[in-house]
């Protein structure tokens, strides 16, 4: 049996995001978590990623999650109405479920993060591909990995 320490859990477009980050982030406990969360990942090979559709190890330091949605903005939320927030969060999951369809990948299942890169990285090679998934993150233009894909 896996101890909890050798799982994380992450949304299915986290997957594409952890290739692109770079270090910008929405404040130091956030940026901190991903940071930890990634070094695992990429040095620890008895972890084991599940993948979902709702809020991850990433999202809970995310200032952008209120009571399990994610608002988009959390500065704005005293702005944004009821609506606005659950189509945000609605836009979130459906990225999830493309990125789980379109790579033939389950959710709730143990899978290597190397593993996961590669089938990702080959089902989303293609720029055309990728802008479907991520045409409204708000990091596009910094993002190495969204920067990498062949047109």
């Amino acid at each position: 049996m896996e101890e909890k320490d050798h799982i994380i859990e992450l949304r299915a477009h986290h997957l594409l995001c952890l290739q692109g980050y770079q270090g910008y982030g929405y404040d130091e406990k956030f940026k901190k978590n991903l940071e930890e969360k990634l070094h695992k990942l990429k040095n620890d090979k008895k972890i084991r990623v599940i993948l979902k559709n709702s809020v991850d190890d990433l999202c809970k330091k995310c200032p952008n999650l209120k009571g399990n949605i994610c608002v988009g903005d959390s500065k704005k939320l005293n702005s944004l109405n009821q609506d606005t927030i659950a189509k945000n969060n609605e836009k979130v999951i459906k990225m999830d479920l493309s990125i789980l369809k379109i790579a033939k990948l389950k959710k709730n299942k143990k899978y290597s993060f190397e593993y996961l890169l590669k089938i990702v990285n080959h089902e989303f090679s293609n720029i055309n591909q990728v802008r479907k998934i991520c045409k409204d993150c708000k990091w596009i233009n910094e993002c190495l990995w969204y920067q990498s894909r062949k047109i």
